[in-house]
């Protein structure tokens, strides 16, 4: 599994995020990374992570645990963003991130 992608909102995070930015540091490969809310423009960084999110799934709807409860795009919880060999991409919100990264070792 590659890869592509971790966005988050460090204002907001769980324990579970640093967790998962440990994880993805000790990779030996390159990963784009987004923080929402140490961007200089949140608006255009939650834009950005709509984009990411939604070419990730293509074909289907974005997973309901990024938005809050008024239906905005919430990163709190972090999402990953991973392609397989196949092409096939998924995205892992919250703690499921840990269990995708578990899991490829």
């Amino acid at each position: 599994m590659r890869v592509r992608t971790y966005i988050y909102d460090s204002a907001a995070a769980p324990d579970h995020v640093d967790r998962v930015r440990e994880r993805l540091a000790a990779r030996d490969e390159e990963i784009e990374s987004l923080d929402v809310a140490g961007a200089d423009d949140r608006s255009d960084a939650v834009r950005e992570a709509m984009f990411a999110v939604r070419e990730s799934v293509r074909i289907g709807t974005a997973p309901d645990e990024i938005y809050d409860e008024s239906g905005e795009p919430d990163f709190s919880a972090g999402v990953l963003l991973t392609e397989e060999p196949t092409g096939r991409r998924n995205v892992h919100v919250g703690r499921d991130a840990l269990e995708a990264l578990a899991d490829d070792e």
